[in-house]
C-alpha cells in the first residue's frame, strides 16, 4: 500500500478546514502555504550543529494589541527593520525562541508577502496544554501559533488549543505533547509514599496528585530534552520499587553494569520532593497552581536542585545501556543490559490516542536496537515502563497493556 505524505499546501488546506469558526480568519491559502513552507524547510536545517526548533505566531501588531490579556501575560518587541520570512532567517533566530514562552511574530503585508516584524515573550507555556480532563488555564494569544519540534514536525494552535499536528509526513502523525495520562495516575509512582512524612494523614485530593505528577513530568522533560539535544540516545526503564531485586537478580531481565547503592541519607529525588511538599504545606497549599505562582526562595532553590537531578540523570543515561530507576525515582543503576533477547515478539502497537484505545499494529523490528530492547523488556516484565530517545531526537514511551506492547510517539518536551 502506498503511503501518502502531506506537504505545506496540504497542511494549509487542512488548517483552513479545521480552523475554529469563532477565530479571526486565516490568510488566503497561498499566503498560509508560504508561511508553513518556510517553517517546514527550516525544520530540516541546523543552527550551529543543532536542529532548528522554535515557535512562531502569525499576527499583526494591531491584532496582538487588541487581545483580551493583561500586561503580565506577554509583551512584544518590534524590530527596527522587519526581516524577510525565509528559512535562513528563521534558522538564525531560532535559538531566541526555542521555548514556548517566546515566539517570532510574522505578519502579512502588501501583495501577500510575509515579514518577521518582532518577537513575543510570554509567561505561559501554552504548548503543554493537555487535550484531556486536566486542562491547564493559559492566556495564549488568540492567533495561529506554531511549534516546530523537529524535522517535518509542526504543531499548529489557535491560542492554547491544538488544531493540527504534522509528523513524519502525516497529519496528526500519532504524536502527543503530553505524557500518557495512565502513567501518572496511580501507576507511574506511589504518590502518597513519595510525598513523605509531611503528607501523612492528609485528605489526599486531586490537586495534590496533580502537583506530584506535574513535578515529576517537569523533571523528566528536562532530562529527556537534554538527552535529545546531545544526540546520543537514551533508554530509561522504570520498575516498581518492590520488583527491583527480582528484576535485577542473576539470570533475570536486567543486568546493571553500574549498580548504585542506596545513599545513607535517602534518595535524592524523593528527598527533594518531600522537602517541596513540606514547604508548600507550610505556605498553606499543596497544589501545582500554588507552586507555579510562588516566589518563595526556598521553593526556587529546591526547583533548581530538581533540575540538577534531571541533568545528571541525562548524563548517566549517555553511558551505553539502559538507565534504570524505580517508580519512586531512585536510581538503581546505569549501563544496564536488557537480557530479553529470547522473548518472541513479532508485533507491537502504536497508540493513536493518549489512552491507547485505538491501536495500529507495526512490526516489532521497525525501530532501532534501543526500541527492540524496550519492547522485549515490556513483554517479559509487564510492570516495567520504558522511555526511548533515539539519536535523531525521536521519543517513545513503551508499556505493556493487557498483554500487548504499546508505544506512544512523543512530539515535544
Amino acid at each position: 500500500m502506498t503511503t501518502l505524505h502531506y506537504y505545506p499546501h496540504d497542511v494549509a488546506l487542512a488548517l483552513h478546514q479545521r480552523w475554529p469558526a469563532e477565530a479571526e480568519p486565516l490568510p488566503p491559502l497561498k499566503v498560509l502555504t508560504q508561511f508553513i513552507s518556510v517553517l517546514y524547510q527550516a525544520s530540516l536545517l541546523f543552527e550551529e550543529g543543532r536542529r532548528v526548533e522554535c515557535h512562531a505566531v502569525l499576527a499583526s501588531q494591531t491584532q496582538l494589541e487588541t487581545q483580551p490579556v493583561t500586561l503580565t501575560d506577554f509583551h512584544m518587541v518590534r524590530f527596527a527593520v522587519p526581516r524577510a520570512w525565509n528559512e535562513q532567517e528563521l534558522r538564525r533566530l531560532s535559538p531566541a525562541v526555542l521555548h514556548s514562552t517566546s515566539l517570532l511574530v510574522v505578519e502579512q503585508v502588501a501583495a501577500g508577502h510575509l515579514q518577521l516584524w518582532g518577537m513575543l515573550f510570554s509567561g505561559h507555556e501554552w504548548d503543554q496544554v493537555s487535550d484531556g480532563p486536566r486542562q491547564v488555564v493559559t492566556r495564549a494569544p488568540q492567533a495561529l501559533l506554531v511549534q516546530l519540534s523537529g524535522p517535518g514536525s509542526l504543531v499548529f494552535y489557535y491560542g492554547a488549543h491544538r488544531v493540527l499536528t504534522l509528523q513524519r509526513g502525516r497529519i496528526e502523525g500519532h504524536g502527543f505533547l503530553q505524557f500518557p495520562r495512565a502513567w501518572g495516575e496511580g501507576r507511574f509512582f506511589e504518590n502518597q509514599q513519595l510525598a513523605g512524612p509531611a503528607a501523612v494523614g492528609l485528605d489526599w485530593t486531586p490537586q495534590q496528585d496533580e502537583f506530584m505528577i506535574q513535578l515529576i513530568l517537569h523533571m523528566q522533560r528536562r532530562a529527556l530534552t537534554r538527552s535529545r539535544a546531545s544526540g546520543h540516545g537514551l533508554l530509561v526503564v522504570l520498575v516498581p520499587t518492590h520488583q527491583v531485586e527480582h528484576l535485577t537478580a542473576p539470570g533475570s531481565v536486567l543486568r546493571p553494569k553500574y549498580r548504585l547503592l542506596p545513599p545513607a541519607a535517602g534518595s535524592r529525588y524523593p528527598t527533594l520532593m518531600q522537602a517541596m511538599v513540606r514547604r508548600l504545606l507550610e505556605l498553606g497549599e499543596l497544589s501545582w497552581a500554588h507552586y507555579q505562582r510562588s516566589l518563595d526562595t526556598e521553593l526556587q532553590a529546591l526547583t533548581a536542585e530538581v533540575d540538577h537531578f534531571a541533568d545528571y540523570i541525562a548524563d548517566m543515561g549517555a553511558v551505553d545501556g539502559a538507565l534504570v530507576l524505580t517508580q519512586q525515582l531512585d536510581v538503581v543503576g546505569f549501563g544496564v543490559e536488557i537480557q530479553a533477547t529470547q522473548v518472541p515478539l513479532t508485533q507491537v502497537y502504536r497508540a493513536l490516542d493518549v489512552e491507547a484505545r485505538a491501536l495500529q499494529p507495526v512490526p516489532a523490528d521497525h525501530g532501532g536496537t534501543r526500541h527492540r530492547a524496550a519492547y522485549r523488556l515490556c513483554l517479559a516484565a509487564h510492570e516495567c515502563l520504558a522511555i526511548v530517545v533515539s539519536q535523531d531526537g525521536g521519543v517513545q514511551f513503551v508499556h505493556n497493556q493487557e498483554g500487548k506492547v504499546i508505544f506512544w510517539d512523543q512530539l515535544s518536551f
